[in-house]
């Protein structure tokens, strides 16, 4: 085993989304900062796969994937469900649909109200969503250094946007893009059922029918946090009047390297696992920050003997029960639609006919349906405003539960994709035709899962290996599956009106008219048989007082009763984000950058 000393000041223990965001940020302003960056995938940006929107969904399943499962959901039919998160630079911010959706601002009051800290309020982060984000108008014209940069047509009736909300001079580019005429067909549905449009997802108020922007750069292509934060040939490896980043690809973070000193266990550096399976010790002078992942992170304090007992040869050096606890996820569920003929989808627009005048488009404009992420409408709504029969029944019977964070955030999440999704094999796919899903997403579920740690021997007998053994347990509380009804039948109403429209048409699929919308119990029976999580999993490190027994950092994300460690990914988001949940962790890795530089300065001034 190699020993190394390699950062100055602070050791990144993954580049994934919020580590890529920190190393660029840690080493602008100082030159005498060093960061290592300990990466298990490769850097993918400049891929295909990676950096065209529409191909979202190429990287699933591949050695760029952590390839994660669930154990078998008990309250879904003992389904296993796939956790797709991004096995390389970037991290799922390489891998995921591009949606910048920060969501509702009384999430973010609820954060600062839990903490007793106010700078976790909406007023106070606005301003490090701003430091990220070079935000595009779309009403500038295309050679405006801020505007669309590209021949996509404007459409003032629906790319709009709050600028008082929005950067424009951060790496992180943000920007409308195509719009299918399904997508719009799908607002007018909403318009006719009383749900107003919303001006801006990411403005006063996330309520209502929107278009999300997304985090596709003007040219067309996907920015990753690596591609923003890292690409800049100044950025890395630095130098200068910058520090220095120095990234190291195809290795595993195994465990923290733990002293106690004055009687506290301290961070002094990480144990990695090269390609070879060669394992390295690194230390780190200042800090050690860990941005492992919702998943990973907890499995690495637990490899550490940071939280429970995960096997007889790994004491607990301290007890922390948070430690992968408070596991939450979005659920959703998909109904799928077959469309009519001429309805704009993925089937129609990217089929063999058409697949050439997508492809033309795309590498001569940065246009086109291969520029679409695909989820490109949204309604964020409240149960009392689609459902309020519901909310009074459960009220009535004192089964009501509220977990949403005041009157402006949303309950459900209901979206469209122009084509065929669904979770799960059974029942086949369809051969032909043209189709569009809509999904059902429940924002503030009461059931809570966990992640713990499967222990084995690694090749060649050097050492033991850590595996996260998720279980999201959707569906543990009956209330989210009474949400998920309800939600199911609200679609089923705004369907009558998609079925309508001119750009739309066709009739339900899945679950079709074999279910009947007043059933209870067959509705029930969908749901757990064809729901799946979102893959916006929080919470397994959580961020809170010490006085709470589940928390395991602080409100400056250092972990409780360890010196010189901290947590910065979504694993500290206390409770799950009624939006998405890339923008929010970009901005908690913008915050705790600042953060460090404060508290650091703030150490030197005692010493001195």
């Amino acid at each position: 085993m190699r020993v190394k000393s390699t950062c100055q000041r602070s050791s990144g223990a993954q580049g994934g989304t919020a580590g890529c965001v920190l190393a660029a940020r840690l080493t602008e302003q100082d030159p005498h900062v060093s960061v290592l960056l300990l990466e298990a995938g490769e850097d993918m940006d400049n891929t295909w796969q990676v950096k065209v929107p529409a191909l979202v969904t190429q990287a699933f399943d591949t050695k760029h994937d952590w390839c994660l499962k669930s154990v078998p959901q008990v309250h879904a039919n003992n389904r296993v469900l796939k956790q797709i998160r991004g096995k390389m630079l970037g991290g799922s911010s390489s891998i995921n649909a591009m949606s910048y959706t920060r969501g509702p601002k009384d999430d973010y009051d609820y954060w600062a109200k839990e903490l007793e800290d106010p700078s976790w309020s909406y007023e106070k982060v606005l301003p490090y969503f701003k430091k990220s984000e070079c935000f595009h108008d779309p009403s500038l014209p295309a050679d405006h250094p801020l505007g669309p940069r590209t021949s996509r047509v404007y459409r003032p009736e629906y790319d709009t946007f709050q600028p008082e909300y929005h950067g424009t001079e951060g790496p992180w580019q943000v920007a409308y893009h195509h719009f299918f005429k399904s997508s719009e067909g799908f607002i007018r549905a909403n318009e006719a059922m009383g749900i107003r449009r919303s001006l801006d997802p990411n403005g006063d108020s996330i309520l209502g029918v929107v278009r999300p922007q997304t985090f596709i750069q003007t040219d067309g292509y996907r920015s990753s946090s690596s591609r923003a934060f890292l690409g800049d040939p100044k950025v890395v490896p630095g130098g200068g009047d910058r520090g220095t980043i120095r990234i190291a690809t195809k290795v595993h973070v195994e465990r923290l390297l733990l002293e106690k000193r004055n009687g506290v266990q301290t961070a002094v550096g990480v144990v990695f696992r090269d390609e070879r399976n060669v394992l390295h010790k690194v230390h780190a002078k200042r800090e050690v920050l860990l941005c492992a992942g919702v998943f990973h992170s907890p499995i690495i304090l637990l490899a550490s003997g940071i939280g429970h007992q995960i096997h007889e040869s790994i004491p607990v050096v301290h007890p922390l029960p948070g430690v992968g606890q408070n596991l939450s996820d979005h659920v959703g569920m998909g109904m799928i639609f077959e469309a009519a003929p001429d309805c704009h989808t993925i089937h129609t627009h990217l089929s063999l006919k058409e697949l050439a005048k997508a492809v033309y488009s795309y590498t001569r404009r940065g246009t086109g349906p291969l520029s679409s992420q695909f989820a490109e409408v949204l309604s964020f709504l409240r149960l009392e405003d689609i459902a309020p029969e519901f909310v009074a029944r459960e009220k009535a019977a004192g089964t009501w539960q509220d977990r949403s964070s005041g009157p402006g955030a949303p309950h459900i999440e209901v979206l469209i994709i122009p084509s065929f999704v669904r979770p799960t094999q059974e029942g086949g796919f369809p051969t032909d035709g043209s189709y569009y899903t809509i999904t059902a997403i429940i924002l503030n579920p009461v059931s809570r899962g966990t992640v713990g740690a499967a222990v084995r021997q690694s090749k060649g007998q050097n050492g033991l290996c850590f595996d996260p053994v998720i279980d999201p347990n959707i569906y543990s509380d009956p209330f989210d599956v009474r949400v998920m009804r309800e939600s199911m039948r609200f679609v089923r109403k705004l369907a009558k009106h998609l079925v309508l429209d001119p750009d739309l048409g066709g009739k339900e699929w899945y679950p079709s008219e074999a279910v009947p919308t007043a059933d209870d119990d067959a509705l029930e029976k969908v749901i757990r048989e064809g729901s799946a999580t979102i893959f916006h999993a929080c919470g397994t490190c959580k961020m809170g007082l010490a006085s709470d027994p589940m928390a395991v950092v602080d409100h400056r994300l250092r972990v409780h009763g360890v010196d010189r460690l901290r947590i910065i990914d979504t694993s500290v988001i206390p409770k799950v984000i009624a939006g998405h949940t890339c923008a929010p962790t970009v901005m908690i890795a913008e915050k705790a950058a600042d953060m460090i530089r404060e508290d650091y300065l703030k150490a030197n001034a005692k010493e001195e």
